[in-house]
């Protein structure tokens, strides 16, 4: 009996084990947690770049639908409000001079627009694939050798937007961005109504929109690309064939707007531009972004350097995040960060007509 009992006693003692390896897991757990919980803290709050990290992020989330998120990056009040001035206010500057007395002179970088004796390929696509250690982007750049087959296209629906896609079905477009801003309440907007300035075919579709900023981006009938805080009065006089506003302006008359600008003001997006070279050629860009393992996004100093880089004398950001997409003969080139992968409904598109 005795022999028994110590056995049962044993089978007891056996079963209860199993929990306290269990507790311990959890307790292990709880205190890893907790290690690298203060370990970030400290990291975050207690670095320099800690610091630059949630900079980084406070210029990622101003420049969304969630910029209300900022302020709980905890940076120091004068320094979110700085990152917001860049953003709000950019520095301006007009390509062109509409009168002789408005503007002080400034060096101006003459575009040529001339086609070779020999045609070059309507359009080329040049591979993005960048890294800057932190983070890395992809994306597509398209060169498009004669100037005045880009056209702004506008959507005709009132309900909303056009994908880029059903743009394409309706001109037979080569290439094709999206182009400008639109009413986008909490993510949800139809693209039906862009912000700003938008002119088709030398005619004014929509004046100046103050919600859009100043900055338009317009091409004339002689293939020039004009970029500057024009109203669209004074586009058409200019001889403006389409255009539309965005911000920032990136690269006027040869000059890198972004050289000397932290990068952090605007953070990291997915980007869309558009640029001209000395030579005409007028340059697509669009880089992927929101995408871990495939792409981050690009800051605005990036797209001006990888303008820059390649002899863009002319650029100007377009709308980004999950609008930007670019498509080559009906066929996606890029990777939409939005869920829906024909990417989003739009007011207008630059296309290669």
């Amino acid at each position: 009996m005795q022999t028994l009992s110590r056995t049962r006693s044993h089978k007891r003692a056996g079963r209860r084990r199993p929990w306290r390896w269990v507790k311990r897991l959890m307790l292990a757990s709880a205190l890893t947690c907790t290690t690298f919980a203060l370990v970030g803290m400290i990291f975050l709050f207690g670095t320099k770049s800690g610091e630059e990290l949630r900079e980084w992020a406070a210029g990622t989330l101003l420049t969304t639908q969630h910029d209300y998120w900022a302020p709980y990056t905890f940076l120091p009040e004068e320094k979110l409000n700085a990152l917001k001035q860049q953003i709000r206010s950019p520095e301006v500057i007009n390509s062109e001079n509409p009168t002789e007395t408005d503007l002080p002179e400034q060096e101006s970088i003459p575009v040529t627009v001339t086609l070779p004796e020999k045609p070059k390929e309507l359009v080329e696509i040049e591979e993005i694939n960048v890294s800057k250690g932190n983070y890395y982007f992809k994306g597509k750049i398209m060169n498009i050798s004669d100037p005045k087959r880009v056209q702004l296209l506008v959507t005709n629906r009132k309900d909303r937007g056009d994908l880029l896609d059903e743009f394409v079905k309706k001109t037979n477009a080569v290439g094709i961005v999206n182009a400008s801003g639109f009413s986008d309440p909490d993510g949800y907007g139809q693209g039906a109504q862009a912000y700003g300035v938008v002119i088709h075919d030398g005619k004014i579709l929509q004046g100046y929109n103050p919600k859009s900023g100043e900055t338009s981006l317009g091409i004339t009938y002689d293939g020039k690309l004009i970029t500057g805080s024009y109203t669209a009065e004074q586009l058409v006089k200019m001889g403006v064939r389409d255009a539309m506003s965005f911000r920032p302006q990136l690269i006027v008359n040869g000059k890198n707007l972004f050289a000397d600008k932290p990068a952090k003001s605007w953070g990291i997006q997915p980007r869309t531009a558009i640029g001209q070279k000395a030579d005409g050629t007028i340059v697509f860009v669009v880089i992927d972004g929101r995408q871990p393992g495939h792409s981050i996004g690009a800051s605005m100093n990036d797209l001006a350097e990888l303008l820059a880089e390649r002899g863009v004398v002319t650029a100007m950001a377009m709308d980004g995040g999950s609008s930007s997409m670019m498509l080559h003969n009906g066929e996606a080139i890029t990777k939409t960060s939005c869920p829906y992968y024909r990417g989003r409904y739009l007011p207008n598109a630059w296309a290669v007509i």
